[in-house]
C-alpha cells in the first residue's frame, strides 16, 4: 500500500500567503511543514502548543496508540452494527459504549453512523481509506526526516490476536476486506505468535500480522520534534484559544480572547474542538467526540516487540520509550464529562490477564478523538468562508493520517488538483 506522492514544488512569491493553521496536534503540525514547503508563512495557534517544558497531555496527539496502522481500512461502522447499539447503551464498560446522558446529542451523528453501516457504505467507505492509508507513509517520510525523528520510528508491525476459531472466523471478512485493499498481512499459528511475543498469556488461538504497520516510540517527542522544525523553518507558534473565525477585506480574522489575529487564509485542525469553530463560521459539520483512553505500565515496555491487540478487548498494548502504553476503547460522551476510573480499571485488568509480567500501571489519560459518522475525515473548503480549509475528524488514523492530510491541504490552498479525490470527504457531506 506505500505509493509515492508528487513532490510539491514552491510557488512562486506572488502566490505565497500567510496561513494561520489553529491547532498543534499532529494534523495541525504536519499542515503547518506542509505549507512552509509551499512557501507560505504559517502561524500556529493552539491552547497549550508542544513548546518548552509543557506538558502536551490535553492533546488528542499525546495519548494516542501511537501506530502507524495502514490496515486501518476498516470503518467504526460495519454491517450489523446496528444490533450492537443495544448493548452500546446496556453497557458501560465495552470497547465500543455510549455514555447514557449524552445520547440526545449524539443522536443525529449515530443516525449517520448506522446510515454508513450498510454493506454498499462500507465498501465505498474502505475504498476511500485504502486511497489514503496508500500514500500516508510517503507523506510522513520527508517530514519526518526534517524533523530529525527518524530515530522514533519502530518497523515490527502490529499483531491482532484471536482466543478461538470462532473469533478468528468471525474477523474474516474485515481481513479480506483489508487484503482486497492491499494490505500486507500474515495469519499466524499459536505456535508462531507465542514465537513472536513469549510473555503473553497464551489465551490466543492464532492472530493476524500487519506487516507494514510501525510504531513512533513517542507521540509526545513527535509532536515536539515537529513544533521544532516549524520554528526552524520561519514559522510561529502562538499560545492561546481561538473561539471564532470572520471573514475580513482579503482575508481572515481570529479572535483570540480580546484580540484579532489576521491571515490571509486559515486551516481549522483544531481536532475534536473543531465543531465549535465551523459553527461561529455558520458551517454544520456532523463532528463529534469518541472518548480514548490510556494506562501506562512504566516497567513493561520490554516485554512486546510490537503493538499487540486483541479486538475483543478494544485496546492496543504497545511497547513505547516510557513503558508500555495500553490504549483505545470507544465512549461515546462528548467533551465535558470527566475520565471514567471503571475504564480505566477494565484495561488495567485487560493487560494483568494479557500480559501478567506487565505490573501495576501508575499514569491514566483521557483525551478526545475527533470523529465522524463515516470514519472518514474532513479534508475541504467551509462553504461559508472559502479561505477557511478544514483538516480534522480523524477517528482513529489521526497518526496515521496526519502527514497526507497537511499535504493535500497545501495542495488546497494553492489552488492545485489533490492527489486524491477529496469528495467524500468534503465538509458537508451529511
Amino acid at each position: 500500500m506505500n505509493e509515492p506522492l508528487p513532490e510539491l514544488q514552491p510557488l512562486p512569491d506572488a502566490e505565497r500567503r500567510h496561513l494561520a493553521v489553529v491547532g498543534a496536534g499532529l494534523v495541525g503540525l504536519c499542515t503547518a511543514l506542509w505549507l512552509q514547503r509551499m512557501g507560505h508563512r504559517v502561524t500556529i495557534i493552539d491552547p497549550a502548543p508542544p513548546l518548552g517544558d509543557a506538558s502536551y497531555r490535553q492533546a488528542c496527539s499525546y495519548g494516542n496508540a501511537c501506530t502507524f496502522a495502514p490496515h486501518g481500512v476498516v470503518p467504526v461502522a460495519t454491517s450489523g452494527v446496528i444490533w450492537r447499539v443495544p448493548g452500546m447503551l446496556l453497557n458501560p464498560l465495552g470497547p465500543l459504549a455510549i455514555v447514557w446522558r449524552y445520547l440526545p446529542h449524539l443522536v443525529p451523528w449515530l443516525r449517520a453512523f448506522l446510515a454508513s453501516s450498510t454493506k454498499a457504505e462500507v465498501e465505498r467507505i474502505a475504498g476511500t481509506l485504502a486511497a489514503l492509508l496508500s500514500h500516508a507513509d510517503a507523506a510522513w517520510q520527508p517530514l519526518v526526516m526534517q524533523a530529525g525523528a527518524e530515530g522514533l520510528k519502530r518497523h515490527d508491525g502490529c499483531l491482532y490476536l484471536y482466543k478461538s476459531e470462532a473469533q478468528f472466523r468471525t474477523a474474516d471478512a474485515e481481513n479480506a476486506l483489508r487484503e482486497r485493499h492491499g494490505v500486507a498481512m500474515d495469519r499466524l499459528e499459536r505456535a508462531d505468535i507465542q514465537n513472536m511475543e513469549p510473555h503473553l498469556a497464551p489465551l490466543y488461538h492464532k492472530g493476524v500480522l500487519f506487516r507494514d504497520a510501525y510504531v513512533f516510540s513517542s507521540p509526545k517527542q513527535l509532536a515536539f520534534a515537529l513544533a521544532q522544525a516549524v520554528i526552524n523553518g520561519g514559522g510561529e507558534i502562538v499560545r492561546g484559544e481561538v473561539s471564532g473565525i470572520e471573514p475580513r477585506d482579503n482575508g481572515i480574522c481570529l479572535r483570540i480572547a480580546d484580540t484579532e489575529f489576521l491571515a490571509d487564509h486559515a486551516v481549522v485542525a483544531a481536532g475534536a474542538h473543531s465543531r465549535k469553530l465551523t459553527a461561529s463560521i455558520g458551517d454544520r459539520v456532523l463532528l463529534d467526540t469518541e472518548r480514548g483512553y490510556h494506562v501506562l505500565f512504566p516497567q513493561a515496555g520490554h516485554l512486546l516487540s510490537r503493538p499487540v491487540c486483541y479486538p475483543e478487548h478494544g485496546f492496543y498494548m504497545v511497547p513505547m520509550a516510557d513503558g508500555l502504553r495500553a490504549a483505545g476503547t470507544v465512549e461515546l460522551g462528548g467533551l465535558a464529562a470527566p475520565l471514567n476510573p471503571r475504564r480505566t480499571a477494565m484495561i488495567r485488568d485487560g493487560v494483568k490477564m494479557l500480559l501478567p509480567a506487565a505490573g501495576q500501571g501508575s499514569d491514566e489519560w483521557l483525551g478526545f478523538r475527533p470523529s465522524m459518522p463515516d470514519s472518514l475525515p474532513v479534508i475541504g473548503s467551509s462553504r461559508r468562508l472559502p479561505r477557511v480549509t478544514y483538516a480534522f475528524g480523524h477517528g482513529h488514523l489521526g497518526l496515521t493520517l496526519s502527514a497526507l492530510t497537511g499535504y493535500l491541504v497545501s495542495q488546497l490552498v494553492a489552488g492545485q488538483t489533490p492527489a486524491i479525490d477529496l469528495a467524500p470527504l468534503r465538509p458537508d457531506r451529511f
